[in-house]
């Protein structure tokens, strides 16, 4: 098995997401498990990245790290509860959760490695967000606009559902 750049690194990226994963479900502090939560979504995104998939990366990190650090700023640093508030996050069930899921991750390592058994396959990563944007702006221009026109209407009309009965008017 030849060992290149790209492998170590995707090795030390999956070593490091399954770390965060495991703070984010054994944090006792929300705070903390947030804050691992979006280190292991932008470990997501570089994989992503690795792979090739730059528009997949760059949506990652746009949706779902910037929406998890809008829950922390708005959720927990703006509530009236302290920082080291600690609640508990597993139950009496972990036993039997940590067995099956053990259980889940050798079946499908097995299977991984008959399935793929001396297969190894490097392909250049080519970028994706250029094709994207041609199709966007080019044909689909039209379905584009109006979509982005009823985000617009929507974000209007919650506003407007948002306020007090006075001040719609």
């Amino acid at each position: 098995m030849e060992r290149t750049l790209p492998t170590l690194i995707f090795a030390c990226m999956a070593i490091l997401l399954i770390g965060l994963s495991l703070i984010v479900v054994t944090a006792r502090s929300v705070f903390r498990g947030a804050v691992a939560l979006t280190a292991a979504l932008g470990v997501v995104a570089a994989l992503f990245a690795l792979l090739g998939a730059d528009f997949v990366a760059a949506s990652q990190l746009l949706i779902y790290v910037g929406g998890i650090m809008i829950i922390m700023l708005f959720v927990i640093m703006l509530s009236q509860r302290p920082l080291d508030h600690l609640d508990r996050q597993t139950n009496e069930q972990w036993v039997w959760g940590a067995f099956f899921a053990l259980a889940i991750s050798c079946a499908l390592i097995m299977q991984f490695r008959a399935v793929y058994r001396g297969v190894f396959v490097t392909t250049v990563a080519t970028p994706t967000t250029a094709s994207i944007g041609r199709l966007l702006l080019g044909d689909m221009v039209v379905p584009f606009e109006a979509v982005s026109l009823v985000l617009l209407a929507a974000l209007v009309g919650a506003v407007y559902f948002g306020l007090d009965g006075k001040d719609r008017t």
